[in-house]
């Protein structure tokens, strides 16, 4: 059985725990054949208008990756094939955790898949004009969660998605050191620590809401309610950051950014 898995999903690995989308929607198909001695899985058709999941073959020929912030700390690896996304975590993160679990949390349109193994998580989803997903990812000594996000009517971001809370070196390129996020999350929470802040400091974020923590916050986050406002030069090309625009007629982008473009404009987003 563990072939027509992989060739059904298009990982690598066999995977523990393999389930598919939330609760309640319906698992791959098992049918018998009785006369291999094996369970033989049946893909089902793709929705109007959509491609089959992409085979083994197809992701480990994409070699490039796309972004995901926060992944490459926690030793993720994030590929497209068409219109799906995965995200692969192996071996151990930025504190020494080894991958535990993935759960879908909200979204995926029944088709999201979630795998687990021996140190290894990964998750499959569909990512399309529209999509509202998250996923808690687990590791030995703490989660995180993984949100997806394609507003109706925008150009497919160039940031597919956000691990919150993990580190990236967009943060950097965001600038601020995160001592009054803390702050206000300590006023706005009660809380007596930053241990369970969720979002990333950033400078547009503090010079447009100043001292409204409330809103500081949601910024931090990334909620669309709480776009930070640019200074010259610059866009809302991620959500919640304002980037460099860069290309024909403007500055090359600062030592350690490259210039990404998405079908409407053109940004410096950090390389590594």
């Amino acid at each position: 059985m563990r072939m027509q898995w992989r060739r059904l999903l298009g990982v690598g690995l066999f995977a523990v725990g393999c389930s598919r989308g939330s609760a309640g929607d319906a698992g791959p198909t098992l049918t018998a054949a009785p006369e291999r001695g094996i369970a033989k899985a049946q893909a089902p058709a793709p929705p109007p208008g959509r491609t089959l999941m992409p085979t083994l073959d197809e992701w480990s020929s994409q070699r490039k990756e796309v972004t995901v912030k926060g992944s490459s700390a926690l030793g993720c690896e994030t590929k497209m094939v068409r219109e799906y996304l995965r995200v692969s975590c192996r071996g151990k993160n930025d504190s020494g955790g080894t991958p535990t679990n993935a759960k879908v949390t909200k979204g995926g349109r029944g088709e999201a898949l979630t795998f687990a193994a021996v140190g290894v998580t990964s998750l499959i989803v569909p990512f399309v004009e529209g999509t509202d997903f998250a996923a808690d990812f687990s590791w030995t000594d703490k989660s995180h969660p993984l949100v997806v996000k394609w507003a109706r009517g925008a150009p497919r971001p160039v940031v597919v998605g956000v691990f919150e809370g993990a580190k990236s070196p967009l943060d950097r390129a965001l600038g601020s050191s995160g001592d009054k996020l803390c702050q206000c999350h300590k006023q706005v929470t009660r809380s007596a620590t930053c241990d369970d802040l969720l979002g990333a400091p950033n400078a547009d974020c503090e010079r447009t809401y100043g001292n409204d923590c409330a809103m500081l916050l949601a910024c931090s986050r990334g909620e669309p309610g709480a776009i930070p406002s640019c200074l010259p030069g610059y866009i809302n090309a991620v959500t919640g950051g304002c980037f460099k625009q860069c290309g024909a007629g403007r500055p090359p982008c600062p030592s350690g950014q490259a210039c990404q473009t998405d079908t409407q404009q053109a940004f410096c987003l950090p390389t590594d």
